[in-house]
């Protein structure tokens, strides 16, 4: 079997949930075990964001029906999501997720773009690239793009 390293970055069965981020936290008086990882979804890019709900002992609750779930994103949405929106971030529900027993949501990237664009670096103007585009320079003061 031929294997590509693309295909390794794409494929989240073979990372086996390797680079994930995990912490626990209590929000709105419930325990969470929140994991955020990047997206892999090519028509979903962004950054993922899954809230599984904790009992006493820190163990993830796996037999939650899915209106139980509904309900949880549904807190979690009202409240989380005025967070993000003071930053300009969209905090999206990623209701086709795979995970069916956590709270999915996710940053999309171009949300995180316009962030890092408006809020950090300050302005410029959205330029769309294909990737193959490289600049050039047409005089000292003047760079053009080919």
């Amino acid at each position: 079997m031929e294997f590509k390293l693309r295909d390794f970055f794409l494929n989240e069965e073979l990372i086996h949930e390797a680079g994930e981020l995990h912490y626990n936290a209590t929000y709105g008086g419930e325990n969470f075990q929140v994991v955020v990882d990047v997206n892999k979804n090519e028509t979903k890019k962004g950054i993922k964001v899954k809230f599984f709900p904790v009992n006493e002992a820190g163990q993830v609750l796996t037999n939650l029906s899915p209106e139980e779930v509904d309900t949880l994103q549904n807190s979690i949405a009202t409240t989380v999501s005025k967070k993000f929106n003071e930053f300009g971030l969209e905090f999206d529900r990623d209701t086709d997720a795979p995970d069916k027993s956590a709270a999915n949501f996710q940053i999309p990237l171009d949300s995180v773009f316009t962030f890092i664009r408006d809020k950090i670096l300050g302005g410029g103007e959205e330029q769309a690239t294909t990737g193959s585009e490289e600049p050039t320079i047409g005089s000292e003061d003047e760079e053009t793009v080919a």
